[in-house]
C-alpha cells in the first residue's frame, strides 16, 4: 500500500512545470477586525481584534482625529465586501467610523488610524482593509508602515477616492475599486519577524494643489474639505507566512534539504492533520505541493 502511495506521489510531480512559479506557503492570519460586534457602541469590543494568532496583542489607535461609535443609537454600516453585508442589519455588519481630522492646510501625513500587530515568527507580510470616504473627507490618503514602533514611517501607497460616500470595495460602476486595499510587504525583510510592526492610514494633501481636497470633487465641483468629514474602516487583516529557521523544505530540521527530506514527504504522502513536519505548506495535507517545495529547494543549506 505504501509503495502505491509513493507511486501516486511521484506521478503528482508532473504538475511541477505549471506550479514552479507559484508560492506554495500558506498564509496565516496574524490579526483581523470585522467590527461585527453585537453592541457596536462598546468601544472595547469594537477595538479588540476578532481573530488571528496575535489577536491579544494587536491594537488600533488613532492620531489627531477621533473614533465615533454612536450613530443615533446604532453602529455605522460596514464594507460591502463583508460576507454579512447582504442581510445587514439582521446579521451585524459594522465599520469603524473616524472624524475630527485636521483643519485645511494643517498636519498633512499625521492624522489617521494606526494598526499595530507583531509579526514575530512570520514573513512575507500582507496588509488588507477597506476604507470609506465621506463626501467632505480628504480625497487622498497615504498607507505607511513602520518597523521600529513608529519612530520612522515608510510610505507604501497613496489612495485616491473616486467619489464621496463610497467604499474602496464598492464596484467600479458605483465609484469604488471593487476590492480591498492590499499592501504586499514581502519585499521588505525588515517587516518580517518584527515585534514593532505597525501600519497607518493618514490624510494627505492633494498632490496637484498642495491642500486637502474633498473626496467628492470633481464629482461635485463645489465640494470642499471639512474636518468633520469621515473615514470608515472594515475588514482589517494582516497575514504572514510562518518563518523557518532553516531553508524551506528542510523537513527534518538538519539545515540541509536533501534525499532524507524527500523520503520523509514521500512516506507521509496522503497523511492529514495539524503540525505534521512533512506538511511543508501547512495546509493540513501532505501532498504534491509539499513534494514540490522540497524538490525546488533541493540542495539548499547543504
Amino acid at each position: 500500500m505504501k509503495g502505491h502511495t509513493i507511486t501516486r506521489a511521484l506521478s503528482a510531480l508532473g504538475l511541477a512545470t505549471v506550479a514552479v512559479a507559484v508560492s506554495l506557503a500558506q498564509p496565516t492570519q496574524l490579526a483581523f477586525w470585522n467590527f461585527n460586534e453585537s453592541n457596536p457602541l462598546d468601544s472595547t469590543a469594537m477595538l479588540a481584534a476578532d481573530g488571528g494568532v496575535f489577536a491579544a496583542q494587536a491594537q488600533i489607535a488613532i492620531n489627531l482625529a477621533n473614533i465615533v461609535y454612536n450613530n443615533s443609537g446604532t453602529g455605522f454600516r460596514g464594507s460591502p465586501l463583508d460576507p454579512n453585508n447582504p442581510t445587514h442589519p439582521t446579521t451585524p455588519n459594522w465599520g469603524l467610523q473616524t472624524t475630527g481630522y485636521p483643519a485645511q492646510d494643517q498636519r498633512p501625513g499625521e492624522a489617521g488610524i494606526v494598526v499595530s500587530v507583531p509579526t514575530t515568527g512570520y514573513q512575507n507580510i500582507v496588509v488588507k482593509f477597506d476604507v470609506r470616504w465621506s463626501n467632505t473627507a480628504s480625497k487622498f490618503l497615504a498607507v505607511e508602515y513602520t518597523t521600529d514602533g513608529g519612530a520612522n514611517w515608510t510610505r507604501a501607497r497613496v489612495l485616491e477616492a473616486r467619489r464621496g460616500d463610497r467604499w474602496h470595495g464598492d464596484t467600479d460602476a458605483n465609484g469604488g475599486y471593487g476590492a480591498l486595499v492590499e499592501l504586499d510587504l514581502s519585499g521588505d525583510s525588515a517587516v518580517n519577524d518584527n515585534a514593532q510592526f505597525a501600519f497607518r492610514v493618514v490624510t494627505i494633501f492633494d498632490p496637484n494643489t498642495g491642500r486637502y481636497t474633498a473626496a467628492n470633487f470633481p464629482n461635485n465641483p463645489d465640494a470642499t474639505y471639512s474636518q468633520n468629514g469621515t473615514l470608515r474602516y472594515d475588514l482589517i487583516e494582516i497575514l504572514g507566512e510562518e518563518a523557518s529557521s532553516g531553508p524551506e523544505g528542510d523537513v527534518n530540521g538538519d539545515g540541509c534539504v536533501d534525499d532524507a527530506d524527500l523520503l520523509a514527504v514521500l512516506f507521509a504522502f496522503g497523511n492529514t492533520g495539524s503540525n505534521l513536519p512533512e506538511d511543508v505548506t501547512r495546509d493540513g495535507t501532505v501532498d504534491d505541493a509539499d513534494l514540490l517545495v522540497v524538490l525546488f529547494n533541493f540542495g539548499a543549506g547543504c
